[in-house]
């Protein structure tokens, strides 16, 4: 699989993305995360033009999308909790797999951890699917954060570099 970053021509395929990725949280219980839309087109088009979106190739075709953000996330300066320590870091947000794609969270991870600096992500707490992946993987979970709409994200730190 290849990543590389999302142009505005990947939009229609990553939107499908994010669309089956809605209904895969829903076949799993998860009615409360990306609600009403999100994430917009033009969400997605801001990351794409800030350079924080990639897609993942399989076969030259789109099995997944991710956003990963290098520096401070407004959304992350305040915690519930606390964070295992204040050095740089990068977030993922929004990562889903098209339909049929495995792997998709493990290759999206090793693109981050290559930019030795130390990762956090957060998730709904119906996400049983993300949770188990973060769990595996060896994020320590940190606390709790609220989102721009107000709602909680359980919050997690991996130490990298």
């Amino acid at each position: 699989m290849k990543v590389r970053q999302s142009t505005p021509a990947d939009i229609d395929a990553i939107m499908q993305i994010y669309d089956h990725a809605r209904s895969f949280m829903r076949s799993f219980g998860n009615t409360c995360q990306w609600v009403n839309g999100y994430p917009s087109r033009d969400i997605i088009l801001n990351d794409i033009r800030a350079g924080n979106s990639y897609l993942i190739e399989h076969n030259g075709s789109a099995a997944g999308v991710f956003t990963f953000i290098s520096g401070s996330d407004p959304t992350y300066s305040e915690i519930e909790g606390e964070w295992l320590n204040d050095n740089p870091y990068g977030t993922i947000h929004r990562i889903a797999a098209a339909a049929g794609a495995k792997g998709i969270a493990d290759v999206a991870l090793d693109f981050c951890k290559r930019k030795n600096i130390d990762i956090r992500i957060d998730t709904h707490e119906n996400n049983i699917p993300m949770l188990a992946w973060i769990n595996k993987r060896g994020f320590k979970y940190c606390g709790i954060i609220h989102i721009s709409d107000g709602t909680p994200r359980l919050a997690f730190h991996m130490l990298n570099g």
